[in-house]
């Protein structure tokens, strides 16, 4: 089933390399290159799902997942950290934030599927 899915990274190849695999799953896609971002095309997008980098000049990703639990909607939204921070303080640190997974880059397009396969229609 299609979702509506915010990737925040400051990477532009991650990003667009993450934003052409979910599209290909016919997935709706929008795109921020920061946390602050993320929360503003968050507002308007109403996604299902946000797939947050953490360290994002601005306001990183923790700060950003705090955010997004404070809209309207924000506690309907899965929340995925996809990070190169992978020690169990990350994940930790992630958990406190708000998030419901953390995951480690690189992710593969089958982890990525169980992932979204997880979240209720």
């Amino acid at each position: 089933m299609s979702k509506r899915i915010l990737i925040a990274d400051d990477d532009d190849d991650a990003l667009a390399g993450l934003a052409n695999l979910l599209t290909g799953m016919d997935h709706e896609v929008a795109l921020a290159a920061n946390g602050a971002q993320a929360v503003e095309v968050a507002a308007q997008f109403e996604p299902d799902v946000v797939i947050l980098d953490l360290g994002m000049p601005l306001v990183d990703g923790l700060a950003a997942a705090r955010a997004l639990r404070r809209l309207p909607n924000g506690h309907a939204m899965m929340l995925v950290a996809l990070t190169g921070w992978g020690q169990p303080q990350h994940r930790e640190m992630t958990q406190k934030a708000g998030f419901d997974v953390h995951l480690v880059k690189p992710i593969s397009a089958d982890q990525l599927y169980f992932i979204l396969s997880m979240m209720q229609p």
